[in-house]
């Protein structure tokens, strides 16, 4: 939104906006006019004022989301590292197990067989 003195008026100004009363979003001109310049000039003020801190939240809005993104794909990584490194440690355990059950069976086939002389 920007606002703006009245050509043929000091007491005046003029501004556009998002207008959404008759149930339709419609961008509007408006106009408003004050009993002293003083107060036009006042308006005028604290409008851009407000105008400016609007931008500035809809740009943190923005950076908000964007970081929560980022944030919510860092941990969907992490997690998806997690999930790799959990298959490689069964996957190690499971073999150390079959490796242990083997040296049993191994070292039972040689308690079975008959000493050499």
């Amino acid at each position: 939104m920007t606002v703006q003195e009245h050509a043929g008026n000091d007491k005046s100004c003029l501004w556009h906006a998002s207008d959404f009363a008759d149930d339709e979003l419609k961008d509007e001109l408006f106009c408003i006019r004050f009993a002293s310049v003083e107060n036009c000039k006042s308006f005028m003020e604290t409008f851009r004022e407000v105008a400016e801190s609007q931008k500035s939240t809809e740009e943190n809005k923005e950076a908000s989301a964007a970081a929560g993104l980022l944030e919510k794909l860092s941990v969907e990584e992490k997690e998806a590292k997690d999930k790799v490194e959990e298959k490689d440690v069964k996957a190690k355990e499971e073999t150390e197990t079959k490796e242990d059950t083997k040296k049993v069976d191994d070292s039972e086939k040689k308690d079975g067989e008959p000493a050499s002389t």
